[in-house]
Order: structure tokens, then sequence, then C-alpha cells
């Protein structure tokens, strides 16, 4: 049997909240699975990662705001 070990690094970017964006579609462009569920989740963890500066507003253009992902 073969033993495979995977890392995985957490990392923080900046992300600059461009015309037509929503927490939603960043949420579909960051997201590494495509469950509709997964999604909402990942969406939320945005909204709960920059909470202080958008609470529970949606985002707007020149924001820029922090989107944590798995490498």
């Amino acid at each position: 049997m073969k033993q495979f070990i995977l890392g995985l690094v957490l990392v923080a970017m900046q992300y600059t909240v461009n015309s037509g964006d929503t927490l939603q579609s960043i949420a579909e462009q960051y997201c590494q699975g495509d469950d509709p569920r997964q999604v909402a989740d990942f969406r939320e963890g945005i909204r709960e990662l920059n909470y202080d500066v958008i609470g529970e507003s949606d985002v707007w253009v020149g924001l820029e705001i922090v989107v944590n992902r798995w490498e």
C-alpha cells in the first residue's frame, strides 16, 4: 500500500472588489468545490473574515477584503 502526505497551506489574499462582484460571485470564483453548500459556506466565511467592514451588507466596488483559501 502506498502512502501519500498531502500538505495544504491556508493562504490569505487581498481582493479588491470589482464592478459586478458580489460575495456570491467571489465565493464561486475562489471556492475549490462546486457543491452549492460548499460555495455558500465559503461565502459566509468571507463575510465572517471581513465582518468588521461589511457586516450583513454585500460588497462594493473598490472595497478591499481578505479571502482565505487552501493551496
